[in-house]
């Protein structure tokens, strides 16, 4: 185990050092592949003077990351139940009970996401002054999804206060929707420009980019 951790740092490091791409996969999302991903984010993170940001930052990858999961294993909750996603009737029907069976049988979705070989990816790069953190999925966004997060990042750009952003947010089909909101209002508030998240959708993949350019305040933000 020693040894698995000493060649991860080294990539890590070589990484860092050549401006190269790390790629990271996992199919769970567990407390262990959560700090895992916290430890190599801080050692990106200080290399690019960002240290203090890591805390928020880290918030931000595990959102996103969240979210993919929670895509993956949306698409095999439909699949079980003889649901088609893009279809909105079953869209809806299967959204009043995913949520509940999510919390219900987190075991068997788990197995069920090695399974089917449905991948969560991080990649991270560093760059002169920042870095770059793509975090992706096996599975393409359906038109309804697409138009769920323009609206999200349309009304995060719209409100200067969260409160009103949050009661424009609410959704009954999956709960609040708040978290890429509140994500959006945190690179904000931590210095970062409009451009610094973007997310697309083709080839079998979504893909959800932090473009995070070491912003005049970093110095002065705690974590």
């Amino acid at each position: 185990m020693a040894g698995k951790n000493r060649e991860l740092w080294d990539s890590v490091n070589e990484a860092i050092d050549r401006r190269r791409t790390l790629t990271v996969k996992t199919v769970t999302y567990l407390p262990r592949e959560r700090a895992h991903i916290d430890a190599i984010l801080g050692a990106f993170l200080e290399a690019s003077g960002m240290q203090p940001l890591r805390n928020k930052l880290g918030y931000c990858v595990h959102e996103l990351a969240g979210n993919a999961k929670k895509a993956n294993t949306k698409r095999l909750y439909f699949k079980d139940n003889g649901l088609k996603i893009d279809d909105p009737a079953d869209y809806a029907r299967g959204m009043a009970g995913f949520k509940q069976e999510m919390v219900d049988r987190v075991a068997h979705y788990e197995g069920r996401l090695k399974d089917e070989g449905l991948y969560v990816k991080f990649q991270f790069r560093a760059a002169e002054r920042g870095v770059y953190v793509n975090v992706r999925n096996n599975v393409e966004l359906t038109d309804f999804e697409k138009i769920r997060i323009d609206q999200k990042l349309a009304i995060a750009q719209r409100y200067a206060c969260l409160a009103d952003a949050y009661a424009m947010t609410e959704d009954g089909a999956e709960g609040a929707g708040l978290g890429i909101v509140m994500m959006m209002f945190m690179l904000k508030n931590l210095g970062f420009g409009t451009d610094s998240f973007s997310m697309s959708s083709a080839h079998g993949e979504t893909v959800a980019t932090l473009t995070l350019s070491t912003p005049q305040s970093a110095a002065s933000v705690t974590a």
